[in-house]
């Protein structure tokens, strides 16, 4: 179960970089590899960064991760997200 997790954050740090692909072929707007690549990368190194981040940085994290594999399901069954 721990390696279900870990492959699936490290897809979730890869996740703007696949929506960059998604948005050449015309599949997403180009502002979503841009805004998951403003939440997800800030958020991952100030982990590394921040002296004492506590719990909530790692709650936040998976949140935005979890949001971008969701989105990703959404486009893979060709059902367009609400909004």
């Amino acid at each position: 179960m721990l390696w279900v997790v870990g492959v699936v954050f490290s897809a979730g740090l890869l996740a703007p970089l696949l929506f960059l692909g998604a948005a050449r072929k015309g599949i997403v707007p180009r502002t979503v590899p841009a805004g998951y690549a403003v939440a997800i990368y800030p958020i991952a190194l100030g982990r590394q960064w921040l002296p004492d981040p506590g719990g909530w940085i790692s709650w936040t994290l998976a949140a935005v991760v979890l949001t971008a594999a969701v989105h990703a399901a959404l486009l893979g069954t060709g059902r367009a997200p609400a909004g």
